[in-house]
């Protein structure tokens, strides 16, 4: 039991359940977010059910939350497990291919809320306690961002391009602190968001995200080094 505490966002997507099965196995003190209660729960069960440590849910919508939702949950977690090691964002809104003329302003602010200005928010919120970790990492999932720039990916596309800058940002800016950040693109998976985009496409005929959320958990306990900022894992499966 590694003992260290880690928040999971998109907890109750594909990966974000997979990962948290992962870590809560690994002996993590597993957070998990999500505006999805009912997938929070289910996915608490899968994990329990399994005999893993208990994961602490917390059903929060990233496309409201503000600085003091924020504040209040790493207050919590420090108080309950006494500091944070890690935050992996998993969390994602995409709604569907569609021209940028016909995306309405309220759908195009909600992307660039959850995708990118959250992911922002939390992740120098939680500075101060990762800072006070032996190991701290901050995980960001990507895409396959040459695919994402062309034509109709709107609002998902850019706050993912976007996002690959923050991580540069604040791999730059967090280098001497010993704070490791990651953008990791886990490659296409089976998942909801997917199905979005690809609707004609049979969702078995994509690779479950387990075998994606043990690679994960393999930077995030130490038995796998990153070279460098980011990670494509699609072509380390290739």
């Amino acid at each position: 039991m590694n003992g260290k505490t880690i928040i999971v966002t998109g907890a109750a997507g594909g990966l974000g359940s997979a990962l948290s099965l992962c870590c809560s196995r690994d002996g993590f003190n597993t957070v998990m977010l999500d505006s999805n209660r009912k997938g929070l729960e289910q996915a608490y069960d899968r994990i329990t059910e399994a005999g893993y440590a208990d994961p602490a849910l917390y059903p929060l919508d990233l496309a409201a939350a503000g600085t003091d939702d924020f504040d209040e949950m790493l207050d919590t977690i420090e108080t309950e497990f006494g500091g944070l090691d890690a935050v992996v964002h998993c969390a994602a809104r995409f709604e569907g291919l569609s021209p940028l003329d016909q995306v309405s302003p309220p759908e195009w602010l909600v992307h660039m809320q959850v995708n990118l200005n959250a992911a922002w928010l939390l992740s120098v919120q939680a500075l101060p306690l990762l800072r006070k970790s032996s190991s701290a990492q901050l995980y960001f999932l990507l895409e396959d961002l040459p695919k994402v720039e062309g034509s109709f990916w709107g609002p998902y596309g850019v706050s993912k391009h976007a996002l690959k800058a923050l991580v540069s940002q604040l791999a730059a800016e967090c280098g001497s602190s010993g704070i490791q950040v990651l953008g990791i693109n886990p490659g296409p998976l089976r998942s909801g968001l997917r199905s979005r985009g690809y609707h004609s496409e049979n969702p078995t005929s994509q690779p479950d995200p387990n075998p994606v959320a043990e690679q994960i958990l393999q930077y995030l306990n130490g038995s796998t080094q990153a070279d460098g900022t980011f990670v494509d894992l699609q072509k380390k499966e290739d």
